[in-house]
């Protein structure tokens, strides 16, 4: 199976749990790991304010998107895309961006250490 690469905030903790979540049902291991302000991810530009998944086959999904390609891709969760179906697409955008815009206010910041558990996961 071909992998794919999440980029994710390492100071927000809404993240940092994301990535732990993903990392404990991820059995296949389809998922690497690189923080936004990783060497990886510079190329791409992306804002502070997303989640981006480079797909398997190299398509770049940000904001909801790519949080249903990373449901859709764990095993036990992929009935979760069902929530996707049935909700109209400004809606995901609109629940996607409250969330992402007030996410470290209402969860918090960490100094995210999962890289140092997870090296193998993990790339710069």
């Amino acid at each position: 199976m071909k992998t794919a690469v999440v980029f994710y905030d390492n100071s927000c903790l809404l993240c940092s749990k994301s990535v732990q979540f993903i990392l404990k049902h991820d059995k296949h291991k389809h998922f690497l790991f690189s923080p936004l302000d990783s060497t990886s991810a510079k190329p791409y530009k992306l804002s502070a304010e997303t989640v981006a998944v480079l797909s398997s086959d190299q398509n770049l999904l940000t904001h909801h998107k790519a949080v249903k390609y990373i449901l859709k891709n764990l095993p036990k969760l992929k009935w979760v895309v069902w929530v996707f179906a049935i909700a109209p697409g400004g809606i995901q955008r609109l629940v996607y961006g409250v969330i992402a815009r007030n996410r470290k206010r209402w969860f918090g910041t960490t100094n995210c250490m999962l890289s140092n558990q997870y090296s193998e996961r993990f790339i710069d």
